[in-house]
């Protein structure tokens, strides 16, 4: 793979991450997308109207000049000029339809969550091995520049330790997608795998696994819909803590952040109020704007796909071990919630 001047992505589902994925490649370097998998005739023509999501455009007309486009992922799987397999598929196919793309030699790419079941995660890395095929995992927020600060912060100690770190998201229920899985939590994982994994992937990514974890939250007949946990490490270290629910009114859609509280300033970031991270510093009272550059977290997490299949290393920020264990760490809290706030200890 070293040597191919280009990496032919195969893009499967076509829904609104689908969607999302197919634009982020557009500026890919030493990669595009060859091939889709879909059995509708207007998504094969570029006609993606029917898309919605709950950030960004929606849907619209896509340039399809020089994709191929197959009837089913056995099809594409066929396909040798597809290296990469990019699955957008509805959650709950993530497991089997990465099995089968790495059994047939293809490399993968799979967006969040890596699956619905840790013990589906667990099949997929053996698969992986044994086939000897690259298995990434897709968690945008590694990859988004107001999340990389932090990351970096952390790191260099810029602004000293980090002492304490608060993630927030907060969306209105979503009404779009197709309903016959989405709203559907056996399909879908529910609000704590398909909307909060994000940050609590963030912390497993910034902390390691943690060796406990504590949430409360409220529960309706489709499951968990808000969640507020604690995160414990074994070693000393920052205090963790997130919360996610889908329980905004539809006038606010999605909003997403974080307070991060360092030995020598504050981090204030809010998609809504704080769109450019705010810092506060012991030194004075102002908050000061932190010049971050612009960058499309998922054109950013695709090129670095690309780059991990041309070099036959898996870059980091894509291990799907670690997206497994992000995995392992909601179902705990969601265990946690049911069980009345009971801390509930994870295996190394």
């Amino acid at each position: 793979m070293a040597k191919k001047r280009s990496v032919g992505i195969g893009l499967v589902g076509l829904g609104f991450m689908g969607l999302t994925h197919l634009r982020a490649a557009r500026g890919l370097r030493g990669g595009k997308v060859v091939a889709i998998s879909t059995s509708d005739p207007k998504k094969a023509r570029g006609d993606f109207s029917s898309v919605g999501g709950n950030f960004g455009d929606g849907g619209s007309k896509e340039n399809m000049k020089g994709i191929e486009v197959h009837p089913s992922l056995d099809a594409l799987i066929e396909d040798d000029n597809v290296d990469l397999v990019d699955i957008c598929l509805p959650s709950y196919l993530h497991a089997d339809a990465a099995i089968r793309c790495l059994q047939a030699g293809k490399a993968v790419l799979v967006e969040k969550p890596v699956a619905l079941d840790p013990a589906d995660a667990r099949k997929m890395l053996r698969a992986a091995k044994k086939s000897r095929k690259q298995l990434m995992v897709a968690q945008v927020l590694r990859f988004m520049p107001e999340f990389s600060l932090l990351t970096d912060a952390v790191k260099t100690r810029r602004w000293g330790k980090l002492l304490a770190l608060h993630m927030r998201r907060i969306i209105a229920m979503p009404d779009w997608g197709d309903s016959s899985w989405f709203s559907d939590p056996k399909k879908s994982g529910g609000m704590v795998i398909d909307l909060h994994i994000h940050d609590t992937d963030f912390i497993v990514h910034l902390a390691g696994k943690p060796a406990a974890v504590s949430s409360t939250g409220l529960v309706d007949k489709k499951g968990v819909n808000f969640i507020r946990t604690t995160y414990h490490h074994k070693a000393k270290g920052p205090l963790l803590s997130s919360e996610g629910g889908w329980l905004n009114a539809p006038g606010l859609g999605f909003e997403h952040g974080y307070d991060a509280y360092f030995e020598k300033g504050t981090v204030h970031f809010n998609s809504s109020t704080a769109p450019q991270p705010l810092l506060y510093t012991t030194a004075g009272r102002e908050a000061r704007k932190l010049v971050i550059k612009p960058v499309d977290g998922f054109a950013r997490e695709l090129q670095t796909a690309v780059n991990s299949v041309k070099s036959g290393k898996t870059d980091p920020l894509l291990q799907a071990a670690g997206a497994a264990d992000s995995l392992a760490v909601c179902k705990a809290e969601e265990r946690s919630v049911r069980s009345g706030g009971r801390k509930v200890n994870l295996g190394s």
